[in-house]
């Protein structure tokens, strides 16, 4: 009994360990992160590519949100519209100033031209996205503004 729960300690933590990957450049982070609206194979959990600042916002929003309610996004705020046909997926420059970074992420979506910058943060050994911004003409925002003003209802 005492090796089954060891055994399963074990795999836990390790599982964990490969989970919470720690991305080195900015553009291993955004490239992981985009991976899956190419592959189709989403997780549930995202919460390891988002900094512990911005992952509060999200977590502060569930909790305001009433069960079967939607919370502040009803759309997806990293390709900007809620379906999804993403081509030309580029990261176009990054800037790195210590422990942040901005990057220029363009793609297409259904043949739209969308541009977003990231911020980013050097936190838990690894890149994490502190905050998007589109500046697709028509289709501007702030993640961490949309948080705020759904906050203030």
């Amino acid at each position: 009994m005492r090796l089954a729960v060891l055994a399963s300690g074990l795999f836990l933590g390790l599982s964990s360990l490969a989970f919470a990957q720690a991305f080195e450049t900015p553009e291993a982070l955004l490239e992981a992160f985009y991976a899956p609206y190419f592959s189709g194979e989403f997780t549930d959990d995202d919460e390891h590519f988002r900094s512990a600042a911005l992952q509060a916002l999200y977590d502060e929003d569930a909790a305001r949100t009433p069960e079967g309610e939607m919370g502040a996004l009803d759309f997806d705020p990293y390709i900007n519209g809620q379906e999804f046909l993403i081509e030309n997926f580029a990261v176009d420059s990054v800037a790195i100033e210590g422990n942040r970074a901005s990057a220029d992420v363009s793609f297409t979506n259904y043949g739209e031209e969308r541009e977003l910058i990231y911020d980013l943060v050097l936190e838990s050994g690894g890149w994490r996205i502190d905050d998007v911004t589109s500046v697709t003409p028509g289709f501007e925002y702030r993640l961490s503004e949309i948080f705020a003003e759904a906050a203030s209802w």
